[in-house]
């Protein structure tokens, strides 16, 4: 039998020479970890907004391209429907949309549920002349 002065040193116990991770260490790491991922994440959640935004610009841009053929093919934007492209953006965080009349258009990405948040930009909108706006409180070129 191990005398009780082998296991117990001067209060020491014998476990504090294992392998492993005490309770305060693991605490520690965890705090380190919530601290680095509340700093993180507005600018993730930026991130993310814009690559969504873009979804819309993107759409805008190619829905544009393709009425314009349609203009050049039947001479008139009147007849142009988003069947010309589709009616929502590629990623879907846009529903798209057209106004036409025989000699002008207007396109517009009204953000759908999953993309609701972006309230600097909010609707996209792009016209026959090039002109670019947004529905929401932020310039233009912060939208586009």
């Amino acid at each position: 039998m191990v005398p009780i002065s082998a296991v117990v040193d001067r209060g020491v116990s014998i476990f504090r020479d294992s392998d492993g991770f005490s309770l305060i260490e693991l605490l520690i790491a965890l705090s380190i970890i919530a601290v680095v991922a509340a700093m993180v994440m507005p600018s993730y959640s930026e991130q993310l907004i814009q690559v969504r935004r873009s979804d819309g610009t993107t759409a805008l841009t190619t829905f544009s391209q393709r009425v314009e053929r349609h203009f050049l093919e039947n001479g008139s934007y009147s007849s142009a429907t988003t069947d010309l492209y589709k009616a929502l953006s590629e990623s879907g965080h846009y529903t798209l949309s057209i106004t036409t009349t025989a000699s002008s258009y207007a396109l517009t990405a009204t953000p759908t549920s999953s993309h609701s948040g972006d309230s600097l930009c909010g609707t996209l909108t792009l016209n026959n002349l090039g002109v670019r706006g947004s529905g929401g409180s932020g310039a233009v070129t912060e939208c586009w």
